[in-house]
């Protein structure tokens, strides 16, 4: 299995956290995602705009499967948007 954020294989014993219908990411990619969210709470702009830019170049480099792209995009920053 692979990390449909960053495309890191699954290690022995490692758990991924089940998106839905954004897949299932790694450990560290679910932080970034926790982390966008924090960051919108405690009004950090530079830190939401570091970590968002983080997860958009995964997707530009087409580390990220076609589904994580489309739910990121499509849900998740729908969601998360920073005011």
């Amino acid at each position: 299995m692979k990390c449909a954020c960053c495309g890191r294989k699954k290690k022995l014993f490692e758990s991924f956290e089940n998106l839905g219908e954004g897949g299932e990411v790694c450990e560290t990619c679910s932080d970034i995602m926790y982390r966008i969210h924090d960051a919108i709470k405690e009004r950090q702009k530079e830190e939401y705009d570091l970590y968002v830019k983080s997860v958009r170049s995964y997707i530009e480099k087409k580390k990220s499967s076609a589904n994580f792209a489309n739910w990121f995009e499509r849900d998740f920053m729908k969601r998360s948007v920073f005011d």
